[in-house]
């Protein structure tokens, strides 16, 4: 009977981390995404100024998020979105702003993805 509940509880906990893990990734992914979109508006109206403000504030952002990413994620795909954000910083600084569209694609595309792997679903499982 106390080995039942030992493990009912150790299920209930894995689970719970699970859920936490998923809410963790998406609400911090959306907060990113939604700088994107403001550096994407700034670029939009060729405020470069702005947009390497947000930029920079951004990165300082994603720096912190993930080290917690990283408890979750492959590291590879953390370096994917690294690596664009770099990119996105210094097309802004020569406002360079074809590369910006693609740099910033490439961040929403690499950080809806790696969110999405994350997902408890039935491509994910089988």
């Amino acid at each position: 009977m106390k080995q039942v509940i030992i493990m009912i509880i150790c299920i209930l906990i894995l689970l719970g981390g699970g859920i936490g893990e998923i809410k963790y990734l998406d609400k911090s992914s959306v907060y990113i995404l939604s700088e994107i979109d403001y550096i994407e508006n700034a670029i939009n109206n060729s405020n470069y100024e702005a947009a390497n403000k947000q930029v920079e504030i951004t990165f300082d952002n994603w720096t912190k998020i993930k080290n917690l990413w990283n408890v979750f994620i492959i590291h590879e795909e953390i370096d994917d979105i690294d690596e664009a954000i770099i990119e996105l910083k210094e097309y802004i600084k020569f406002e360079n702003e074809e590369e910006c569209y693609v740099a910033i694609e490439k961040i929403k595309r690499d950080l809806e993805h790696t969110v999405k792997r994350q997902r408890v679903l039935l491509d994910n499982i089988l």
